[in-house]
């Protein structure tokens, strides 16, 4: 009989306690998601790319198919430049969303570096159609289009580039190196020129530049051009195994009188 009082005594002191304990909080999946897609992203931003992974992980761990979560690890692949790992959470991404401009344009990039441009031309081309407003995206796929041999198509493409913004970097470097390409000589020199005043730091204007000069029979324009690019890129290995040779040997030709005066 004590020994039942004693243990309901101590039940009756237990309750209260166990009444009071506080319930665990439960955890909002979806905002938890979406808070880690938000730093993930700013870390993406701020190359803390090894962070930025983890969090991504992290979502896919709660949401296979998560869009943002397979974009944002393909970003974080193309970082590091590995094209090839960039482009599975990429195609997922298009294969749950195929709207996403984001996510075509990402799988268009990874696929530009691996230089397989068909596809990249193709993912480009669709996130130009979902967001015309981005002249990057035109700016990328008319080069896309360009080195998969679609010259008309590119130079379509990069004009309204050009046209969206004219400041737009590269645009005319780009758009005259499609030209150069269809053997438009004459429109590739007017434009490489434009690129040259639109962009001074555009070494490549003048590479792009001297090549045409080269391919119209002007030695001397061709080694000031060439003379120019060297003057602004004197050390890459482009420089030393490219433009310095073709300069030696434009003006070797020059020297002995192979210009064409005429």
């Amino acid at each position: 009989m004590k020994r039942a009082l004693v243990l309901a005594l101590t039940s009756a002191l237990l309750l209260p306690a166990a009444a009071c304990k506080p319930k665990e909080k439960e955890v909002d999946i979806e905002a938890e998601i979406a808070r880690n897609l938000e730093e993930a992203a700013s870390n993406l931003r701020n190359n803390k790319v090894d962070e930025a992974e983890t969090q991504y992980n992290w979502v896919l761990e709660q949401d296979t198919d998560n869009v943002g979560a397979n974009v944002g690890l393909g970003k974080v692949a193309l970082s590091r430049e590995d094209y090839a790992a960039a482009t599975t959470p990429l195609e997922k991404a298009v294969a749950a969303n195929a709207e996403d401009a984001e996510a075509q344009v990402s799988l268009g990039r990874a696929y530009a570096g691996q230089e397989d441009w068909a596809k990249a031309a193709e993912h480009l081309g669709k996130a130009w159609e979902l967001d015309n407003e981005k002249e990057q995206y035109a700016l990328e796929y008319g080069v896309a289009l360009r080195e998969s041999g679609e010259l008309d198509k590119s130079a379509e493409v990069l004009v309204e580039a050009a046209e969206l913004n004219p400041k737009l970097k590269y645009v005319y470097r780009e758009l005259a190196r499609t030209q150069y390409a269809a053997k438009k000589l004459d429109e590739a020199l007017r434009t490489f020129m434009k690129a040259q005043i639109e962009w001074k730091g555009d070494q490549d204007a003048y590479a792009g530049a001297a090549m045409v000069y080269e391919d119209m029979g002007e030695i001397t324009k061709a080694v000031d051009q060439w003379s120019n690019y060297i003057q602004q890129d004197c050390c890459s290995t482009y420089s030393k195994e490219v433009a310095q040779p073709k300069l030696a040997e434009l003006k070797e030709k020059e020297n002995a009188g192979g210009e064409d005066e005429g």
